[in-house]
């Protein structure tokens, strides 16, 4: 049967949407990382229906931390080792298990692998050894938003892995949709447009770009009148609509997206967008023009992470 309406024969075509350049290379290899979580569920199953989707591979991956694994085996009454070793055991047992139902259930080829230290590091590390071409988490595992303040593992991945990362908050089991992605006119923003037409290529996407008026409140605190206020934000999005249009133009494929110029606050306006257009995925570059700390997710993003009750792609500026 085909999926999403395409026939089998025509899938690999749907891929090759080219931009000046280059052209887009096709999803081959998809890694999802469970705890066994509710959470984690939601991100495997999306894993798992992208890798059918796009007849790609799927890496499930399990890490256990060294040292929490360590201090659990030495708590209990009987050697560490054997504690250990059961426990991995355990764990390798039901990971197998789930790649077992996910190959029987959605027809992908699947690669488990268990692996022991550093979940972040262990996962960038496993996914630029096996070339992965997206990395799909779960919204929230044992605490994704505090995770995102305190620095620990998905957001440090987050931070710094090079691949598109998809962070995953629905149980829909549809293919996406209606696709929203928010560009700040860096080269971020450029690779945020091309991830989503190579992982949504059949959803309808809208570009949106946020004109922030930082120097609103200083106009009317200096006593302009809201007129001449009115008048200096519509200038402001009739320029920013015509630099959008001049951004976009050299990009094949997107003189069928929609696009719009919208005033506000950037993480607000990104967020109001996405309910108002009821789109079940959000795609943006991790760091642009908005982010001012190329080590951290910056901000407005962090800020759209939290918010968002929708998917969200979050691509890197070097991942093309």
């Amino acid at each position: 049967m085909p999926l999403n309406g395409v026939a089998p024969g025509h899938r690999a075509n749907r891929h090759l949407i080219a931009l000046k350049g280059f052209v887009m290379t096709p999803i081959t290899q998809i890694l999802v990382a469970t705890d066994f979580s509710p959470h984690a569920s939601r991100a495997v199953n999306r894993a798992a229906r992208l890798a059918q989707e796009h007849r790609a591979t799927l890496h499930l991956l399990h890490v256990m931390d060294k040292l929490l694994l360590q201090m659990f085996a030495g708590s209990i009454d009987e050697h560490p080792l054997v504690t250990e070793q059961r426990l991995l055991d355990s764990a390798r047992s039901r990971l197998k298990e789930l790649a077992k139902h996910l190959a029987s259930q959605f027809g992908v080829p699947v690669k488990d692998e268990l692996l022991i230290g550093r979940i972040h590091s262990q996962l960038a590390q496993y996914a630029m050894a096996h070339a992965v071409d997206l990395s799909v988490f779960g919204a929230h595992g044992e605490n994704f938003v505090r995770d995102l303040f305190m620095g620990s593992t998905a957001s440090k991945y987050l931070r710094k892995g090079r691949q598109p990362t998809l962070v995953v908050r629905s149980d829909d089991p549809r293919p996406y949709r209606e696709v929203l992605v928010a560009v700040d006119f860096s080269p971020a923003s450029r690779l945020a447009i091309e991830a989503a037409a190579r992982l949504a290529p059949q959803a309808a996407i809208h570009v949106l770009k946020v004109s922030n008026q930082p120097f609103d409140g200083k106009m009317r605190y200096a006593g302009v009148d809201e007129d001449s206020i009115a008048e200096h934000q519509r200038k402001a999005e009739q320029d920013a609509r015509g630099t959008l249009d001049a951004f976009l133009s050299p990009i094949e494929g997107t003189a069928k997206m929609s696009r719009s110029v919208i005033s506000g606050p950037p993480a607000r306006t990104i967020v109001e967008q996405a309910k108002a257009r009821r789109a079940d995925l959000v795609v943006m570059g991790k760091r642009g023009q908005l982010e001012l700390d190329e080590f951290l997710l910056g901000s407005v993003t962090l800020r759209v992470v939290h918010e968002i009750d929708c998917d969200l792609l979050l691509v890197a500026p070097s991942a093309a």
